[in-house]
């Protein structure tokens, strides 16, 4: 039922930007949320199909980078507004939907390297969004400033940090001691 409602976010959050905006598939947050329904949607049939937990531990770490870097980036940076269901729904709602994910439902089992392989998909993004010759986020995204690097620099700095925070806490999860009898 939890990752129902994951899917019901993204998507709901996906379909109604798609029906108010003009090119809605250039910008990160119609295609975060785009894959994250899909993602959901495929974990939630595994979970149905097999009745357990599919292994799908990169994926869902990938995804919390992802709607991290829209939902942190959309409010503080863009300074956008959450007034309407959509910008809500991809902006907010599903990014702590797919985090609370990641830190509490099911297991987590990450390798030292993913945190470094999370980052591609945002750097897949970066490239479409400079080939593109896209203008969706103003001045500070403007691969023609000089800041262009440094900006695109600390962002990715900030992904990797979060990556192995949260490559930790899986690590910590993990590692939790088989008794708690205080006379140990």
């Amino acid at each position: 039922m939890w990752r129902l409602v994951i899917l019901a976010s993204a998507l709901t959050g996906f379909g109604l930007a798609v029906s108010r905006l003009h090119d809605p598939l250039t910008a990160l947050s119609q295609q975060a949320s785009l894959l994250t329904g899909v993602v959901y949607a495929v974990l939630l049939v595994h979970g149905l199909v097999t009745g357990r937990e599919p292994r799908a531990w990169w994926w869902r770490g990938t995804l919390v980078i992802m709607l991290m870097l829209v939902c942190v980036t959309f409010i503080t940076i863009l300074q956008g507004t959450l007034g309407r269901l959509d910008s809500l729904l991809e902006h907010l709602i599903t990014p702590l939907l797919v985090l609370a994910d990641f830190l509490v439902v099911g297991r987590v089992v990450t390798k030292w390297w993913y945190p470094i392989t999370w980052l591609g998909l945002p750097l897949v993004y970066l490239v479409y969004y400079v080939a593109a010759d896209l203008t969706l986020y103003g001045k500070f995204l403007n691969p023609g400033r000089s800041s262009f690097p440094l900006v695109i620099t600390g962002f990715m700095a900030a992904l990797l940090a979060l990556g192995y925070l949260l490559h930790g806490y899986g690590t910590l999860r993990r590692v939790t001691p088989r008794t708690s009898d205080p006379a140990q």
